[in-house]
């Protein structure tokens, strides 16, 4: 018999409250990396797309014209020659949405309440000052957020993680000129790195608020994520991954320039025969 163990239990003692926010903290850390890590592969991606496939996406834009302005001229029918003149005017071919880049998306409307938040406070029966315009609330938010979460200022490479992902969020963000992500970015950042009240009672309160708006920013990274990845595009990386994704898109294009080819053909074969 053991002696030294006498009295002594093996039982894992059950989690705190502390131990399930930092466990949920660390689960939004990594939400939020992969959800940076599928943007910053699509956008390579689209980049590529535009470098690399331009001349085939060109080509497929001349067949087009070629092939409306050959109908039109066998048909005379007004709807042939309306596709022809919007062919010429846009330059569009058939919309492809596994072979057309991505679209960006609008940026979210301000809010309200925050811009005017943070308007200068003056004193009373002083002249109004013009309220701060949109770009440079953006800008303020843009460099606080900058100074503040920039990943040289640590050592420990799993918070260096953490902030290269906020940072590309932020960067994103102000690239787009959108004030309201920043917003919540600077919300975000203030939520995360407060240490929160020291008084018990208080804190756990402010721990299970805290867990509360976590878990909703886990689900929101996620959703995005999946958004992201149910594009066309987005589902190709997942089937075939990065390395593969311009090979099918180079295909698929050859196989429409092929198809388009033959159609152009059959309609010159059509305008030469004898009426």
């Amino acid at each position: 018999m053991d002696v030294a163990n006498i009295g002594v239990t093996t039982a894992t003692a059950p989690a705190t409250l502390e131990d399930s926010v930092a466990a949920v903290e660390a689960e939004l850390t990594q939400a939020q990396i992969d959800l940076e890590h599928s943007r910053a592969q699509l956008d390579h991606l689209t980049r590529q797309q535009h470098s690399q496939l331009g001349p085939l996406y060109d080509k497929l834009d001349q067949l087009d014209l070629d092939i409306a302005g050959l109908r039109a001229t066998i048909t005379g029918d007004p709807e042939d020659l309306r596709r022809l003149q919007q062919l010429y005017g846009t330059g569009e071919h058939a919309a492809d949405p596994l072979t057309d880049p991505l679209p960006q998306p609008a940026p979210p409307a301000i809010d309200p309440e925050y811009a005017s938040s943070l308007r200068f406070t003056e004193p009373e029966g002083a002249p109004e000052q013009e309220q701060p315009s949109p770009a440079k609330v953006a800008q303020r938010l843009y460099r606080d957020l900058a100074r503040r979460a920039h990943p040289d200022l640590v050592q420990d490479p799993v918070e260096k993680e953490r902030r290269s992902a906020f940072i590309a969020r932020v960067n994103d963000a102000y690239r787009r000129q959108d004030l309201y992500e920043l917003q919540r970015l600077a919300e975000e950042w203030a939520v995360l790195n407060n240490a929160g009240p020291e008084d018990p009672t208080v804190r756990q309160l402010w721990l299970r608020q805290r867990l509360i708006w976590l878990k909703a920013r886990i689900a929101e990274a996620r959703v995005e994520r999946e958004t992201l990845l149910s594009s066309p595009i987005g589902q190709l990386l997942l089937e075939v991954g990065a390395a593969l994704v311009l090979d099918v898109l180079s295909s698929r294009l050859y196989e429409q320039i092929n198809v388009k080819e033959q159609e152009l053909s059959l309609l010159r074969q059509q305008l030469l025969m004898p009426r």
